[in-house]
């Protein structure tokens, strides 16, 4: 029985990697397009290309993992029909637990390396992507800014620096901020550098003065405040000049989970944000225990014949889009009502009826044998 489970175990967990890094390439390669321009038009080479984008392929992984348990386990079991394996193990007299067995101990190893995955390689991985584009983005906006030329890194900004240093340090900066309706305030700095802090992009300025006109008022009335540092936000320029900037998948679960220690002000009215993407990465590896189970269930009465009909592969697959969406219609609500624990329901629900299913089924089988035996 041993070699019976390490050999079905084994064609399951090889034909899991194959169909995993199938479609997992195929969803990165989705993702990457929007970076090639990004990247190449910085004057990067396609090696740079691939050694940053390689850095999503691990949340990828995570994200596709489930799907390609689910997709696994009918390719093994039709398979097995098909070579009548499942013919020879029925005629050995093993129960319907011995036949399940090899694929709930694989999918509950994968599960383990995907909340590895999931919880510690892929924020590594997603830290340093977000470290690496900043610095490219902070090259955009630092290459936008011309030496005693006027630019428009963005329709709200109006640039003009003087001279820059060979270190892109600006000296006798000039930036007029036009984003609101009510409001012109110019900036004006002897040195500024950008520089990279928490996920944001700043404008670190000494020396100088910052006007403000009020449109409103009848006389334009322009007040005046003299620095010695001020800083400015420039991350709204780039994300409004190519739509990237970091996500809550970007962060580890630690950040996600310590709301107490988020400091920047967008970042707090991005909390409960931050919170349902924590509990989603904890609960997603457990869709692959249920999809694995939903196979299991409309697949097992087939484990009795030489091939799987067309139309239970089709129920597999319905069944199991439907409690994906399930799942991501709770979380619609849980963004809304703050109910975390609603990403757990739908998983635990399908795990929980099928192992029910399962004990009562050997209960039912060892009573009929039991009888027999009589």
């Amino acid at each position: 029985m041993r070699l019976i489970n390490t050999y079905v175990t084994q064609n399951f967990f090889k034909t899991f990697v194959i169909v995993l890094l199938v479609i997992s390439t195929l969803a990165w390669l989705t993702q990457i397009i929007d970076d090639l321009a990004l990247i190449l038009d910085r004057d990067r080479s396609i090696y740079d290309f691939f050694g940053l984008t390689i850095l999503l392929y691990p949340y990828i992984v995570s994200i596709m993992a489930p799907s390609s348990i689910l997709i696994a386990s009918i390719i093994v079991i039709d398979r097995m029909t098909r070579d009548s394996e499942m013919v020879i193990l029925n005629a050995s007299g093993i129960s319907l637990m011995q036949k399940i067995l090899p694929f709930v101990s694989a999918s509950i190893f994968i599960t383990v390396l995907i909340y590895i995955l999931s919880l510690h390689v892929s924020p590594l991985a997603m830290k340093d992507f977000r470290e690496k584009i900043n610095e490219i983005k902070s090259d955009i906006i630092s290459s936008s800014f011309k030496k005693n030329e006027f630019s428009s890194p963005d329709s709200d900004y109006t640039v003009y620096v003087s001279d820059i240093s060979d270190n892109n340090e600006f000296r006798g900066i000039i930036i007029k901020d036009m984003k609101s309706n009510d409001l012109i305030i110019t900036y004006t700095a002897k040195n500024a550098r950008i520089i990279d802090v928490d996920d944001q992009i700043i404008l670190e300025m000494e020396n100088g003065k910052i006007y403000s006109e009020n449109l409103n008022l009848s006389d334009k009335e322009t007040s005046t405040i003299i620095f010695e540092e001020y800083t400015v936000n420039l991350s709204n320029i780039f994300r409004s000049a190519d739509g990237s900037y970091f996500k809550a998948s970007d962060k580890s679960l630690g950040e996600l989970l310590d709301v107490g220690k988020i400091l920047t002000a967008e970042d707090r009215a991005r909390s409960v944000e931050f919170m349902n993407e924590a509990h989603i990465r904890i609960s997603n590896p457990l869709y692959a225990i249920a999809f694995l189970f939903i196979s299991l269930f409309f697949l097992q009465k087939d484990l009795n014949f030489r091939n799987i009909k067309s139309s239970d592969i089709i129920l597999v697959a319905t069944c199991s889009f439907c409690v994906k969406l399930s799942g991501l219609v709770l979380s619609n609500k849980i963004m809304d009502y703050e109910l975390y624990f609603l990403h757990y329901v739908v998983p635990t629900a399908v795990i929980g009826i099928y192992v029910m299913f399962i004990i009562i089924s050997h209960y039912r089988e060892t009573k009929y044998k039991n009888a027999a035996l009589q």
